[in-house]
């Protein structure tokens, strides 16, 4: 993990509820008679300002993925190869100009927020499931499941509408 995203981390991790707004990170683990099942962590927006521009975000998004061009999303790319969605490491020093930003009737400094909040809770949520295994959750965006110790590039699944 870069020192930048390691301070984001951290800063929204301290900070958190002041400052992180737009963006919950839920990690749940299902128990049974036989054991612990995976984990599973869901990143979705909050309130209902974040929720709306979230959703015509990930229209917009879908939409890029659709025609062939990938999507950045901080320290986080995703795109089609082969037919396939794939996630792979983008940014190293995350900031406004590693996303890739949507026509929001919203101001940039807005969409800043946003994105990179969504950035600093997408890259704890798949180092922590890069450490355990489990499956990483992006509302209206992608799924990906990982096994323990496994290197990006991740194969994801689209969630929520087809390619």
């Amino acid at each position: 993990m870069s020192p930048m995203i390691r301070w984001m981390v951290l800063a929204l991790a301290w900070w958190g509820p002041v400052l992180a707004q737009d963006w919950g990170l839920t990690q749940s683990q299902t128990l049974t008679a036989g054991g612990a099942k995976g984990w599973r962590y869901t990143l979705s927006p909050r309130g209902e300002e974040a929720r709306a521009l979230w959703e015509s975000l990930s229209l917009q998004y879908r939409d890029l993925l659709r025609a062939g061009y990938r999507v950045d999303l901080g320290g986080w790319r995703l795109y089609f190869l082969g037919g396939k969605l794939r996630l792979e490491r983008h940014c190293q020093a995350v900031n406004p100009a590693c996303f890739t930003f949507g026509a929001l009737p919203v101001d940039k400094a807005r969409q800043d927020r946003l994105l990179m909040e969504l950035a600093a809770l997408l890259d704890q949520a798949l180092g922590e499931a890069a450490r355990t295994g489990g499956t990483v959750t992006l509302s209206r965006l992608f799924r990906v499941e990982l096994r323990r110790n496994q290197a990006p590039p991740y194969p994801a699944a689209p969630l929520g509408w087809k390619p």
